[in-house]
């Protein structure tokens, strides 16, 4: 016993000792100031291509690193590739984008948004070139639009057309004994976020559903690469069939526009910006380039504003953070943007699949109230769907792309049992003392009643039916209709066009100007970015103190610290919901 507490103690000490190095170090860094840059002649913007693509980037030294692996993730904000590209366009000293890569893990739209920046970088006369050994159908999008992109000829490229993958829960949850109850609003056949609970396979209706969106989306994709290769969707849509892989035949096509070793791209690039070799050429990222714009807070001294409340994430009560959408969060954002007096205009960038219903209900309190006195625009990224949609449908102008996943108007209360697992499985027994009926409602050991499951199915059906009011007010629309559309039903960007959820196809910086044009401050204008970003430091610390606890407790846990994961994601699963499918995937 002694021993085990003397290793105890030296544990905890050992682990107080590092995460005290690790504070000193990142304090150290976050404190250092960064001289004015200076972009030097011979500059090629090099957008990474292989990394994973978010929203807005953080200004945090910390936000990559994770204390607990040690491993650094990289991420770009699409707020620095797009400012980046527009700078670049104009700047004497940059010649030319660099696509480093093939990999890009992003949504459709943010890669639409991408896309559209290169094309107008473009039209400066500036080259564009790419490299990469291996090439993704995602890359491959981005790839297109380049002068020159090259593979290497022993690479690889992926082409096989799109998928949507829906992960099924029923037998999983069966084998450790927990129930779950749904609650799906009446009509609502279309709302499959509750489906991979209740069954092992896909129904009909979300099959058709799935099957439509990708259609859209995927023939969007193939039009865009249509244009930029010249190459026919029939024959693009041949290539899919046959699984291309080979990327002479990408090649011989008109796919990518050769194959080379790096050394090769090295002297092309070094010809391109005109000097002798590739040391002579300045690579710059978005991310520093985008440090000596005004990105964000280019309107700080600007009495004419257009802020952009940037709202991503799964919904939640409370404050959330950059990767949430916080209730209170984003709708202090949205209050303050209105009763700011420099801020004339408002922009809510949506990327949510949605999440809790109550929470969506208190962020549109705030765009109603914005829209009241000043334009409010919305602009859908990935992903607006459910409550996602349900934030936005009050704005004035809605954009979206047309690969964008919207729509899903619907609702759904999903509970969960785990008498058996509690029980049988873990010896866990739980003693109720209550008071009235209903007391113990929500206690995980005992199924519903059927007086509490009629009750909460009212609840559900009173909470879509607020939904389409919301939806029928906010576009000018017959409640009768949206119900027509709605039924959790989800829909492309083009198809929520056809539909009239949508006004009309853009990107942020679409959105941005038609916020400007509608407040008539076009002429001179900056942009401010909403919520402000958590202090470097303080959201490390948070993150450290979170992730140490959740270690040491699964360490502790060994082998059932799995049904610890599956316990806390049911609990947050459960409620009333607003949402999208939980792990649908499109490939």
């Amino acid at each position: 016993m002694k021993s085990f507490l003397k290793m105890l103690v030296a544990s905890i000490l050992g682990g107080g000792i590092l995460i005290f190095i690790i504070f000193i170090f990142f304090a150290s860094l976050a404190s250092i100031q960064s001289p004015e840059l200076e972009v030097l002649d011979n500059t090629v913007l090099r957008i990474d291509m292989n990394t994973r693509y978010v929203e807005r980037a953080q200004n945090n030294p910390f936000d990559s690193f994770d204390p607990f692996s040690g491993e650094l993730e990289s991420a770009v904000g699409l707020d620095h590739v797009i400012a980046a590209l527009k700078a670049a366009k104009d700047d004497p000293k940059i010649k030319g984008v660099f696509l480093d890569g093939g990999i890009p893990m992003a949504g459709s739209a943010t890669l639409k948004d991408i896309r559209e920046a290169i094309l107008d970088f473009k039209s400066s006369g500036k080259f564009v070139y790419g490299y990469s050994e291996v090439l993704t159908q995602k890359g491959l999008y981005l790839a297109s639009v380049a002068d020159s992109f090259m593979v290497n000829p022993e690479g690889i490229i992926e082409f096989s057309g799109m998928s949507a993958n829906v992960t099924y829960y029923r037998q999983a949850l069966d084998n450790i004994g927990v129930k779950p109850v749904v609650l799906r609003a009446t009509g609502n056949k279309f709302k499959s976020a509750v489906e991979p609970f209740l069954s092992d396979s896909m129904s009909t209706a979300n099959r058709m559903q799935l099957t439509e969106l990708l259609g859209s989306v995927w023939g969007q994709y193939l039009s865009d690469i249509s244009a930029s290769t010249g190459i026919s969707v029939e024959q693009l849509n041949s290539m899919a069939d046959n699984l291309l892989t080979d990327p002479k035949v990408a090649a011989e096509a008109g796919l990518i526009q050769g194959l080379a070793y790096q050394d090769q791209v090295d002297e092309m690039l070094s010809k391109a910006v005109a000097v002798d070799k590739i040391s002579s050429v300045n690579f710059i990222k978005p991310a520093k380039y985008a440090s000596k714009l005004d990105l964000n807070g280019n309107s700080g001294y600007n009495d004419n504003r257009v802020a952009v409340i940037v709202a991503q994430g799964e919904i939640q009560s409370g404050e959330g953070d950059e990767y949430t959408i916080g209730s209170e969060r984003i709708a202090r954002a949205i209050r303050k943007a209105r009763e700011s007096d420099k801020v004339k205009a408002i922009v809510l960038r949506v990327n949510s699949p949605g999440g809790s219903a109550l929470a969506s209900e208190i962020i549109w309190r705030e765009m109603d109230l914005a829209r009241q006195v000043k334009p409010v625009i919305a602009s859908m990224g990935d992903v607006a769907a459910s409550g996602g949609y349900y934030i936005a449908c009050y704005a004035d102008t809605i954009l979206a792309q047309e690969n964008t996943v919207t729509g899903s108007i619907g609702a759904f209360g999903l509970f969960f049992t785990a008498e058996e697992l509690l029980h049988d499985k873990l010896g866990i027994n739980i003693e109720t003392v209550a008071t009235n009926k209903h007391s113990d409602l929500g206690v995980m050991d005992r199924d519903l009643t059927p007086s509490e499951k009629r009750i909460l199915i009212a609840q559900v059906d009173q909470i879509y039916g607020t939904f389409k009011e919301r939806v029928a007010t906010g576009r000018g629309m017959d409640i009768s209709y949206v119900d027509s559309i709605g039924q959790g039903r989800v829909y492309s960007g083009q198809q929520a066009l056809n539909l009239g959820l949508v006004d009309m196809m853009g990107g942020l910086d679409e959105a941005v100007a038609l916020a400007a044009e509608k407040a008539g401050i076009s002429a001179d204008y900056g942009v401010i970015s909403y919520p402000e970003l958590e202090d470097p430091l303080q959201a490390f610390l948070k993150e450290l103190n979170q992730g140490f606890g959740s270690a040491q407790i699964k360490k502790e846990l060994g082998q059932y610290a799995y049904y610890l994961d599956l316990i806390q994601n049911a609990e947050k699963r459960q409620g009333f919901q607003t949402r999208l499918e939980f792990d649908l995937q499109i490939d």
